[in-house]
C-alpha cells in the first residue's frame, strides 16, 4: 500500500506542475543542449533522466512548498527503494518558471515514481512483460517516419532494443531509432514524441488516472487489452 500512496504522492506533485501546461524557459540547464520542453532521456546504462520544463501556477503553490513537496516524495519512494533509486537532481527558478532535474536509476523506477508504463529493454524481455505490440508501425530512417505498416516487419527484429510508455512527454533513446508505433512521431533521430489524442478516443471518454490508463465506455466497461495496447507508444531502436 505504501508504494501506491508514493505513486499518488508523485502524480500530485507533477500535476502542480503542470497545471498551466507546457511553457518554454530560457533559463537554461548546465548542459550544452537543455531541451525546451518536459524531456525524458535514457542513457545506455539504464538511467532516466526527466527534465521538467514548466510555468508554476502560483495560486496553488509557491516555490518552497513544491520543493519541499519534491523532495518528501523522493525520500519517502527510496526509503522503500533504496537509495538515489530517484534523485533530484537539479531545480532552477525564474520568476514563476521552473526547470526540474531529476534522474531515476532505472525505467522500472521512472514508471513506479510516475505511475505510468515505461519498459526499457530488449524486446523479447518487453513481450515476456506482457507487451504485445498490436500497433500498427512507421519505419524510421534518419530522423523521418514513412507510412503505417504492420507489425510484422518490426517483430522479424527482435535482437533490437525497445522502450515502451504511455508518456505523454518527448523520449530520447540511446541509439537511432528503427520503428515507432503508429501514435508516434519522430522528433529527431533518437526521439519521439507520442501523438494527441484524436477527437474520437476524446468523445469515448479517455481517461489517465495516475495509476492506469482505460477508456470507460458506457457501460462502465474498461477497454480491452488489445485496445489499450494500442494507447502505447512504441520505439524500437538500435544501439
Amino acid at each position: 500500500m505504501r508504494t501506491g500512496r508514493t505513486g499518488k504522492l508523485a502524480a500530485v506533485v507533477l500535476c502542480g506542475l503542470m497545471l498551466s501546461g507546457c511553457e518554454m524557459l530560457e533559463e537554461k540547464f548546465s548542459s550544452e543542449q537543455a531541451p525546451t520542453e518536459t524531456t525524458l532521456k535514457v542513457e545506455k546504462d539504464g538511467t532516466v533522466t526527466e527534465t521538467v520544463i514548466d510555468k508554476l501556477d502560483q495560486s496553488y503553490y509557491n516555490s518552497g512548498d513544491l520543493e519541499a513537496m519534491i523532495n518528501s516524495s523522493v525520500s519517502e519512494y527510496n526509503q522503500l527503494h533504496g537509495a538515489d533509486s530517484v534523485k533530484v537532481e537539479e531545480i532552477l527558478w525564474e520568476g514563476n518558471q521552473i526547470s526540474l532535474k531529476m534522474v531515476y536509476q532505472s525505467a522500472a523506477d521512472y514508471g513506479e515514481y510516475n505511475n505510468v508504463k515505461f519498459y526499457n529493454g530488449s524486446m523479447l524481455g518487453a513481450e515476456m512483460e506482457g507487451y504485445l505490440f498490436y500497433n500498427q508501425f512507421k519505419k524510421v530512417e534518419e530522423g523521418q517516419a514513412a507510412a503505417a505498416i504492420s507489425n510484422e516487419e518490426p517483430l522479424k527484429h527482435k535482437e533490437q532494443q525497445v522502450l515502451v510508455t504511455n508518456s505523454d512527454h518527448v523520449v530520447e533513446v540511446p541509439g537511432e531509432v528503427l520503428y515507432v508505433s503508429a501514435n508516434g512521431s519522430p522528433t529527431g533521430k533518437k526521439s519521439v514524441k507520442r501523438d494527441a489524442q484524436t477527437e474520437g478516443a476524446k468523445e469515448e471518454g479517455l481517461v489517465l488516472p495516475s495509476s492506469a490508463v482505460y477508456v470507460e465506455e458506457k457501460e462502465d466497461t474498461a477497454l480491452t487489452q488489445t485496445d489499450l495496447e494500442k494507447t502505447y507508444l512504441y520505439i524500437i531502436y538500435e544501439f
